[in-house]
This record gives structure tokens, sequence and C-alpha cells, in this order.
């Protein structure tokens, strides 16, 4: 029998940001594993520094985690949680995505959910936390978010209930999380299985930089390999990367 869970999940109609309202929960000594989930941010915060769009009828989720005895697992969290909001989204609203690298969710080359992992120190305790949001029912995005952004509702015709899909992707995470943590072989079949970037012409981005690389496959640290142009072998561990053509 699954074992019930203990640590809270909370709601709240409207945060500047889930990330920083969970950091400030840890703040009052908030258990492993507590959710804070919204339908609206403020100020939500993407990978890099950018801000992340958060309209109305979306779900705005983070979890909190205290960091693990060999803090280079909790590297492994990100492409976790990417495969368990694609778990939740195929079982939950009959909606397939794809992984692009390292841990966006997309359909028909546009961007369904973006992922951002933090840590930080609380009362003397480390902490990572799980920041998804998931563009949900949303019925239209602004103009300059159209091409490259979609949503649940956009896809299917209908809107997706957000407590029940917030309580499924906590389920999911629970598993996706203990998994990452011991190097589940069938978490990484599994990225590997949706992740859209493998095999593509791509753009290596960080910072400034840009480099065109041809993606080779994902690593078992899920890194993942490309060939330069020069013919050189390398493995991109942090960054970003561009899909030069359409998924």
């Amino acid at each position: 029998m699954k074992e019930q869970r203990r640590a809270p999940i909370v709601f709240l109609e409207e945060t500047d940001s889930t990330n920083l309202a969970i950091r400030r929960l840890a703040e009052e000594g908030a258990e492993d594993g507590s959710v804070i989930w919204s339908a609206r941010q403020t100020a939500g915060r993407g990978r890099l520094g950018r801000s992340f769009s958060s309209p109305e009828g979306g779900l705005y989720y983070s979890m909190l985690l205290r960091q693990s005895e060999e803090p280079a697992r909790d590297l492994l969290l990100t492409p976790a949680a990417a495969v368990a909001a694609a778990r939740v989204l195929e079982r939950e609203c009959a909606v397939a995505c794809g992984i692009k690298w390292p841990n966006d969710l997309v359909c028909g080359g546009k961007k369904l959910c973006g992922i951002l992992c933090e840590s930080f120190a609380a009362r003397g305790v480390r902490y990572v936390v799980l920041g998804i949001g998931l563009n949900v029912n949303t019925a239209a995005f602004p103009p300059e978010l159209r091409e490259i952004a979609v949503s649940v509702r956009q896809l299917t015709g209908r809107e997706t209930p957000l407590p029940a899909l917030a309580e499924a992707l906590t389920g999911e995470l629970d598993e996706a999380v203990a998994a990452s943590r011991r190097r589940d072989p069938a978490l990484l079949a599994a990225y590997r299985d949706r992740c859209v970037s493998v095999g593509r012409e791509v753009l290596l981005l960080r910072g400034d930089e840009s480099r065109e690389a041809v993606s080779l496959g994902v690593n078992d640290d899920y890194s993942l390999r490309v060939r330069l142009p020069d013919g050189k072998i390398e493995d991109i561990r942090f960054g970003e990367v561009s899909l030069r053509t359409k998924n």
C-alpha cells in the first residue's frame, strides 16, 4: 500500500512567485516535501534570471526538498521533474509532449512547461526547491508569446481542474524524486524516450555565447552529448540548447 503523504500542499490564489513563497515557508520550519501552488504569479522567475510569464489559468508549483547527502544527486532532480510533469500531462490531460534539453516541455514546437530548480539555506538547513510552471487553462497568450508558448486548453479545447492536476503532479513528483535519488535507470529511459533534442541540429547557448552542434544523445548523468562542426565530441552539463528546426 502506498504510504500516505504527510507534508502539506498549500494553495495560494495569488503570489509573487511560488519558489519565493516556499522559501518563506522554509524559514518558518516547513516539512520536507511541502508544496505551494497558485493559479497566478505576479513575479514569476525562469532560468538564467529571466522573468516567467504567469497569467491566470496556469499551474505554478513549487516543492521543497531537503538537500541530499550527496548534493551532486540533486542535479538530477530537474530532469526527474520534467519526466514527472510529462507523465501527468499524458495521463491527466491526454497531451503528449517532448522534453527539450534540459527541462522544457514542448508540444508542436511551443513551450508548454518550464522548470526551475534552486538551492538555498534556511534555519541552518540546505534545501532544494523544484519550481514548475505549466500552461494549463490559458486561452490566449500576449503577442510576444503566441509563437513560442502553448497551453493544455489550446491543445485540447477544454479546461482542466487545477486542484486535481496539482495533486496528481505531487504524487508523480514524489515518485520521480525518489527514483532520481536512487538513480533508477527507468527514469533515465523515460527521459531519453521523451527528449526531442537528440539527433537534431542545435545551438548551444551559454550567456552571450552560442555554438552550432549536432545533438547525439543523453548521457547517464543527463548531460547532452554533442558533435561540434570540427568533429569534436563534447558533453554539455549546463546552459541550454535551441533547436534549429521545429519539432
